[in-house]
């Protein structure tokens, strides 16, 4: 199993900031590249990122599955 972790180590930021301290992905070995960037995208949202700004670095996923479900489930 690898890890994928984000740790605040300001300690003064710490003690000031009620957000996480500590963020940990456990992720398969056999991830696709398309399966860790959408991991990452999820850390980048978890640290507070905004969607544009993680739009913006990592681009727009594209649509997998059966369109006529994905567009009965998402319009």
């Amino acid at each position: 199993m690898n890890k994928l972790i984000f740790e605040r180590c300001n300690t003064v930021e710490l003690r000031t900031v009620k957000e996480p301290t500590r963020i940990v992905f456990e992720l398969e070995p056999s991830l696709t590249i398309e399966e860790f960037k959408i991991a990452c995208k999820r850390l980048a949202h978890a640290m507070g990122y905004s969607d544009s700004s993680i739009k913006k670095e990592f681009g727009v996923d594209t649509e997998r599955g059966n369109p006529a479900q994905l567009n009965l489930l998402f319009g």
